[in-house]
Formats: C-alpha cells, structure tokens, sequence
C-alpha cells in the first residue's frame, strides 16, 4: 500500500513537471514576444515615474517671493501681490540606455532626455504682528490639450501653499535675517501619445534564435501625481536699494503619491527565424502598466535670487534640491 500511494505521487509530481515544462515549450515566439513587450513597457514606466518621484515634491514648492524682508501690518509696505512663471527641469537622461529585450525606446515613448515642467505663480503676502507675516500662494495651469496640434499632449495641475516667516534680526548695516515655515501641496496630470512604428530585430529568450518584429499603432504616457510638502528655512539678504541680493537654505519634508501609466492598443507581427521570413503570428494587444512611487521623503532646498525695483520689484531666484534645478520670474508690487 506504501509503495502504491508513494509511486502515485510520483506520477503526479512527474506530471505537474513536464506539464509545466511543456507549457513553456509550447510558448511561440509571437507569445514570447508579447511577454517581453510587456515586461519592456512595464519597466519604461517603472524608470521614468522613478524619476519623477524624486522631483515632484520639490516640484510642489516652487515659486515663493523669497528676499527675507517681513512685512507688517503696522509698518510699510503691508502687502506684496506677485505674478510670474518658472519651469523645474527633471532629467531622463538613461531613458535611452534601459535593458529593454523587445522595445526600442525612440520608437515607443517620446520622451527628451530632459523634460522642463512649467508652472505660472501668483504669490500675496500681508503683514500681521511686528516681524511676522504671512504669504498665499498658487499655482494653476488648467486644462490644455495639444492634440489638435498633432502634438498629443495634455496637462492640468493645481497647487497652492501657506508660509510664515518671522524676522529675527535687521542691523543697518548688517544682513537681514529671517525664518520661516511652509506648507504646500499639488496634484496634476500630464499625457503624451505617441505613433508606435517599430521594425527591429528580436532574439527570442526560449530558443536564442532572431526574429524580425514589427509593432505599429498608438500608446499614451500619464504621468500624476498627488503631492504634500512641508517645509522650514533661513533666509539671508540685505537690501542696497536698488537690488536686493538674498539667499536660503532648508528642508522639505514631503508625502504623497507620484505614477505613470502606458496605455494604448499596438499590433504586433512576429517573422522569421533569421535570415527566413516565416510568419510567426500576429496579435493586437491592449497595454495597461503602471508604476506607484513615493517622493523623496526628505530633502534640503537652496535658494539664491535677487529683486530689484522701488515699489513695482522684479525678481529672479534660482532653487535647487541638490539634484533638480528650478528658476522664476516674477513681477509684484508693494503697497
């Protein structure tokens, strides 16, 4: 009895074994490049979101009016009322290099290997007690599609944010300082579709051997996000009436959700082995991968600008993360 049931489970691990094996051989080389295809687009998303979870919370707190006068209700000016645009530049630099077996990245996602994120930037701030004031600010871009345009891309994002800062020490002829702390958050969305014509040398991972595959039809990069910040920071500069060169330094502590998506519809046709042109199969496939992140939880922020102007003020400021780079221009006025 012993032998019969142990030789019975035999059969049926033996079984299981080739079954399994056997499922694997029988995948063609069309099936193995739809997996490949797969995978390919699943870690396109997986890079490019990976790089933009490192930018969007510093993304989030752009454009504040930085030079650390304060404000007070009591004194003059009371309130500052500032309008400007800036652009954050977020670097895809390997998008090119990936390990991808059936893609080719040029030929499926259109992406530069550095994408400048534009934001327009309204800024009020008001005096409240002696030293402290308080700032709003918002940024908006609503709805555009440039689809009409044949350019396939579309965006929307809201943010907006609340500071205070506190004056610790003005000397008349020593540099103004100050302190303060924010909170800032943004959600958006932008997509990009792309014309999928790829026509490229495959090397099937079953067998070794090189097909030729061909891919046409259309997929759209989505890249979101849903991003909170907090922040705190020093603020240095001293006015030379004319120009007012300022500088800080701080940190951010962000939260939040950043994703990409591939979607679209591709057909695929699958010839050879090599140097033959035996057809292999052809499938439509319907793509959906996408990748969650997290941003960068902490990160220091530099800021280095200058206003110049009495009354009706420009300014220009640089900020920085350490990785990404930023820049706005702004024009307010003080009243």
């Amino acid at each position: 009895m012993f032998i019969r049931k142990t030789g019975r489970i035999v059969f049926f691990i033996l079984t299981g074994w080739f079954g399994s094996h056997s499922f694997c051989w029988a995948q063609t080389p069309n099936q193995n490049f739809i997996n490949q295809m797969n995978a390919d687009y699943q870690t396109i998303s997986s890079y490019i979101n990976g790089q933009f979870a490192k930018s969007m919370g510093f993304y989030s707190t752009l454009g504040w009016s930085t030079p650390p006068g304060v404000f007070e209700l009591l004194g003059s000016p009371k309130v500052e009322v500032s309008v400007g645009a800036g652009a954050d530049i977020v670097g895809l630099s390997n998008l090119n290099s990936l390990p991808l077996q059936a893609l080719l990245v040029s030929s499926n996602v259109s992406l530069p290997s550095i994408v400048p994120i534009p934001f327009p930037i309204a800024t009020v701030r008001v005096g409240l007690l002696k030293g402290l004031d308080v700032g709003f600010r918002l940024t908006y871009l609503p709805q555009i599609d440039l689809s009409n345009l044949g350019l396939g891309f579309s965006a929307n994002y809201t943010g907006w944010g609340l500071d205070f800062r506190y004056k610790i020490f003005d000397g008349l002829h020593l540099p103004t300082v100050t302190v303060g702390a924010s909170w800032d958050t943004m959600n958006g969305t932008f997509a990009l579709a792309t014309n999928v014509n790829q026509n490229a040398v495959y090397t099937d991972p079953g067998t070794g051997l090189q097909y030729n595959d061909n891919l046409t039809g259309t997929n759209t990069f989505t890249q979101s996000w849903d991003v909170k910040s907090f922040g705190a920071k020093l603020m240095v500069g001293k006015d030379l009436g004319i120009i007012y060169p300022f500088a800080a330094v701080g940190f951010q502590r962000n939260s939040g959700d950043v994703s990409a998506n591939i979607t679209g519809s591709v057909t695929e046709t699958v010839t050879g082995p090599l140097p033959t042109n035996t057809p292999q199969g052809s499938s439509t496939v319907s793509l959906a991968v996408g990748n969650h992140n997290a941003p960068i939880i902490f990160e220091p922020k530099y800021v280095l600008g200058f206003d110049v102007g009495e009354g009706f003020h420009w300014q220009v400021v640089g900020e920085s993360n350490g990785t990404d780079i930023a820049g706005t221009t702004n024009f307010s006025i003080q009243f």
